[in-house]
C-alpha cells in the first residue's frame, strides 16, 4: 500500500520546479543581454584597431612624400619604422587576444568570462599606451626637432635649445592630451564594464548554487511522491 504524500511535499516540489524555471528564463535573458553588449564591444574595438592600423600604414607614403619633396634631414625618416611598429603591434596584439566566436548555445558563465577577458585586454592596452604608442614617435620626432633646430640656427646652442624646448612642450601637450584621453576612456568606460562583469560573475556562482538546490529539491520531492 502506497504511502500518503503530505500536501507540503507537493508544495515543495512545485516551488522547486517553479524556482528552477525562473532561474532558466532569467539566465536565457541575461545571456542575450551579455552577448548583445559583447557584440557591440567587439565592433567598437574592431573599428578602432582598423582605424589605427590604416592611419599608421597611410602615413608611411605621406612621410616619404614630405621627406623627398622638402629634402628633410635623415632624422625625419626615423618615424617611418615607428609607423610600422604601431601597425604591427596592433595587429599582433589583436591576433593574440582575438575574441572567440560566440556560440548560440554558449553557457552564460563562459560568455561572461570571455567578455571579462576582452575588457581586461583593452584596459591593459590603453593603460600602457604611452610605452607602445606615444614613446616611440616621441623619440623619433624629438631627434628631428634637435637636428632641424641645429641646422637652421646659427647663433649658438642657446637659440637651438630655446627652439627645441618650445617644440618639445608642444609635443608634450599633444601627446599628453592623447594619453589622458585614453586613461579617461579606461576610467569611464572600461573599468565600469569590468566591475559590472565581475559582479555578474560573482552572482552567477551564487545563482548556479541556488539552481542546483532547486533542482535537487524537485527531484527529492518527486521521489518521495513515488514511494
Amino acid at each position: 500500500m502506497g504511502h500518503l504524500v503530505e500536501p507540503d511535499k507537493y508544495q515543495q516540489a512545485w516551488q522547486a520546479q517553479t524556482s528552477a524555471t525562473r532561474v532558466t528564463v532569467y539566465a536565457d535573458l541575461l545571456l542575450k543581454e551579455v552577448q548583445s553588449k559583447q557584440r557591440e564591444f567587439r565592433t567598437l574595438i574592431f573599428w578602432r584597431d582598423f582605424r589605427e592600423v590604416a592611419v599608421g600604414l597611410l602615413m608611411i607614403p605621406v612621410w616619404f612624400c614630405l621627406g623627398l619633396m622638402m629634402s628633410l634631414p635623415w632624422t625625419w625618416w626615423l618615424t617611418v619604422p615607428v609607423f610600422v611598429w604601431i601597425a604591427v603591434f596592433m595587429l599582433v596584439y589583436r591576433k593574440r587576444h582575438m575574441p572567440k566566436p560566440s556560440e548560440p548555445d554558449e553557457p552564460l558563465l563562459a560568455c561572461v568570462k570571455n567578455s571579462l577577458t576582452e575588457v581586461e585586454a583593452q584596459i591593459w592596452l590603453l593603460r600602457n599606451v604611452f610605452w607602445w604608442y606615444l614613446l616611440p614617435p616621441s623619440i623619433s620626432i624629438s631627434a628631428f626637432f634637435i637636428q632641424a633646430a641645429w641646422s637652421l640656427r646659427a647663433g649658438g646652442w642657446l637659440p637651438v635649445l630655446s627652439d627645441v624646448v618650445m617644440l618639445e612642450v608642444f609635443l608634450a601637450v599633444v601627446y599628453g592630451g592623447i594619453y589622458f584621453l585614453n586613461q579617461y576612456a579606461v576610467r569611464r568606460q572600461l573599468e565600469p564594464r569590468r566591475r559590472e562583469l565581475l559582479a555578474l560573475l560573482a552572482s552567477l556562482g551564487d545563482e548556479s548554487t541556488g539552481e542546483h538546490a532547486a533542482m535537487n529539491g524537485a527531484k527529492s520531492a518527486t521521489s518521495t511522491e513515488g514511494s
